[in-house]
């Protein structure tokens, strides 16, 4: 490896390991926040885990920095999933010792700091301009025999409107299509930079298998896109909506074998690290959209009712509500302590594909 490589990769793993650990903070510091607004006592906000390299102590909270940069955490008082008997358990500024909405809003607080980054980051990313879809769509194959090539239309025709309105995406552009399947849509296409006339293709209502209603393979356009502040907010909705209909769908598509597509490749880590890399040759915009788009992810995979996320200890809270009473400590605890170990043999599992895949 020569001395450029070697360079590029130490910076690809500082940006990754700034970018995590911002995206945890922020997390962390949704606990933090609620939690002193609550009235709960905080005892350590920590960048990275122990060992501890170096804390400040101020109005009793430490504030620290560990040695292994990767993430962080925040311990309140009387919150400890994995401790059968909770430190300060009974006192007034411990978790359990708030009523149940209270620790609901500090365990889904973090999440709401996620979503709250994502928008940001990608308003901000839209604002800056970068290379991004431009609402148009090409396409890159026509099937035989379907009814795209019936109506004449060729690879590298670029769809500008679809029924008088602009695709938007690939996505929007398919959801259409299934929605007015079994009739004729009206497509406005360009051909070699120059309109042709409008082609009308019928949407098959049961196309064949790997093909869609009209029968053609089709890509996002990208171009130059800088956007005023109010279309960046709107854009960044839409976007950041799109991403967590994505994760929502992502179980569905890895078990619903033919019928729900191909299976989605999971990443961890590595993967994450290659594509770090790959984004930041493009630019600060496409670090704020990479930014947004994990911060996104770890909202969503956090609110998952599972033991060890911030969703499986909500869901205790609320169970606890319902019923009335506390749940056995040491029941709580055995069952986050099984999840966590679930979680960390999944991370191994996709790590070792993720090692896999780079060494080819």
């Amino acid at each position: 490896m020569d001395l450029g490589q070697l360079l590029t990769d130490v910076r690809t793993i500082v940006i990754f390991l700034v970018t995590f650990t911002l995206i945890i903070a922020i997390h962390e510091f949704g606990h933090y926040a609620s939690a002193r607004l609550l009235g709960m006592r905080v005892l350590e906000f920590a960048f990275g885990f122990p060992p501890r390299a170096v804390a400040i102590r101020h109005a009793g909270i430490d504030y620290s920095i560990n040695w292994i940069p990767f993430g962080g955490f925040v311990r309140i008082l009387g919150q400890d999933d994995f401790s059968i008997r909770q430190q300060g358990e009974g006192e007034p500024g411990s978790f359990t010792s708030k009523p149940w909405w209270a620790q609901a809003i500090v365990l889904a607080a973090g999440v709401a700091m996620n979503f709250v980054l994502a928008l940001v980051v990608l308003t901000a990313a839209f604002m800056i301009g970068t290379t991004g879809p431009t609402g148009d769509v090409k396409i890159v194959d026509v099937a035989a025999e379907s009814p795209a090539a019936a109506a004449g239309l060729q690879k590298g025709d670029v769809i500008v409107a679809v029924d008088g309105r602009q695709p938007g995406s690939t996505r929007e552009l398919v959801r259409y299509t299934q929605r007015n399947a079994d009739r004729e849509v009206r497509l406005d296409v360009v051909r070699n930079d120059r309109p042709i006339p409008p082609v009308s293709v019928y949407a098959r209502p049961e196309p064949p298998e790997g093909q869609g209603p009209l029968g053609v393979k089709i890509e996002d356009v990208t171009g130059p896109v800088t956007v005023a502040p109010g279309a960046a907010v709107v854009m960044a909705w839409k976007l950041s909506g799109e991403v967590v209909e994505q994760i929502v769908a992502l179980p569905g598509q890895m078990l619903g074998g033919r019928s729900a597509g191909p299976a989605p490749e999971v990443t961890g880590p590595i993967g994450i690290i290659q594509v770090t890399g790959q984004v930041a040759e493009f630019g600060l915009s496409s670090v704020l959209k990479l930014i947004g788009v994990l911060s996104l992810n770890l909202g969503v995979l956090n609110i998952i009712p599972f033991p060890g996320l911030d969703g499986g200890r909500l869901s205790f809270v609320l169970a606890q509500a319902a019923i009335r009473r506390r749940i056995s400590p040491q029941l709580e605890a055995a069952i986050h302590a099984v999840g966590f170990v679930i979680l960390l043999g999944l991370l191994v599992v996709v790590s070792i594909a993720d090692i896999r895949r780079v060494l080819g």
